[in-house]
């Protein structure tokens, strides 16, 4: 197993490697080699969510019904309260096990991200929204389709257009074989003390919840924009205080 790292400091990259194996062959891994990056993905999707907050499409306090009127869980008096606040939050009432359910789904298809949702309508929810904390992928799931309908693009374009382009993230996709294609690391897992290769099979109607892929250097440019108010060299991904309240505890 490889790892890669990156260190930023202020508005610059600090420092820059990768050590060991990328894969069996003993391809070695760089800066640039992209690895799955699971839940992280959550931040992209938030950040999205930001920026059309702060282009006056998204309010943070309207329910999810505002943008997907059709959306719905068990609960359907429970469905209309749901904000997008509540998803960014983690307290919308959906369940950890309810965002387990997608680990089981391979959805390849253009509608994926909206299956995933419209497979939400008979989720019950473990509290009232807005009253508890619970980590749900499907929370993000959820949030990136909302993104999709009020862009008008897909999750995948949007995140290029708007993050991945202007933060100058080559080595990003939002796909496994594109990823694959630039050198994709092999994934590991420790049994017994031994590392074993796992596969988590890509599932696009889960994308917005965990399955961007990108890379160290690639990651470090977005720390930067994290780290300073949202802009990383002439670019601007978001205002400083949008990515303050994005770094703001609420829950």
């Amino acid at each position: 197993p490889g790892m890669a790292v990156a260190i930023v400091q202020g508005d610059q990259v600090a420092y820059l490697s990768g050590y060991g194996q990328a894969d069996s062959a003993g391809r070695p891994v760089t800066p640039q080699t992209p690895f799955q990056i699971g839940s992280t993905t959550k931040s992209f999707t938030a950040l999205a969510v930001m920026q059309l907050v702060e282009a006056g499409k998204i309010e943070l306090d309207a329910p999810v019904q505002t943008y997907l009127p059709w959306f719905r869980v068990a609960d359907a008096a429970a469905s209309a309260q749901i904000t997008i606040r509540h998803l960014l939050n983690q307290t919308s009432g959906l369940s950890t096990a309810t965002g387990r359910d997608e680990f089981a789904v391979s959805d390849l298809s253009d509608q994926a991200i909206e299956n995933s949702v419209r497979a939400l309508a008979d989720a019950e929810l473990f509290a009232a929204p807005g009253g508890t904390y619970q980590y749900s992928n499907s929370n993000f799931t959820i949030a990136g389709l909302v993104v999709q309908v009020v862009s008008g693009q897909s999750y995948e374009a949007y995140m290029q257009a708007h993050i991945f382009d202007p933060l100058e993230m080559r080595h990003t996709f939002t796909a496994q074989e594109p990823a694959e294609q630039d050198g994709l690391s092999a994934g590991y897992v420790t049994f017994l003390g031994i590392p074993v290769r796992r596969e988590t099979p890509f599932n696009r109607g889960g994308l917005p919840n965990g399955y961007i892929f990108s890379s160290a250097e690639d990651l470090a440019h977005y720390l930067i924009a994290q780290l300073n108010g949202g802009r990383y060299a002439d670019a601007s991904l978001l205002s400083a205080e949008g990515m303050s309240a994005m770094h703001t505890s609420t829950v």
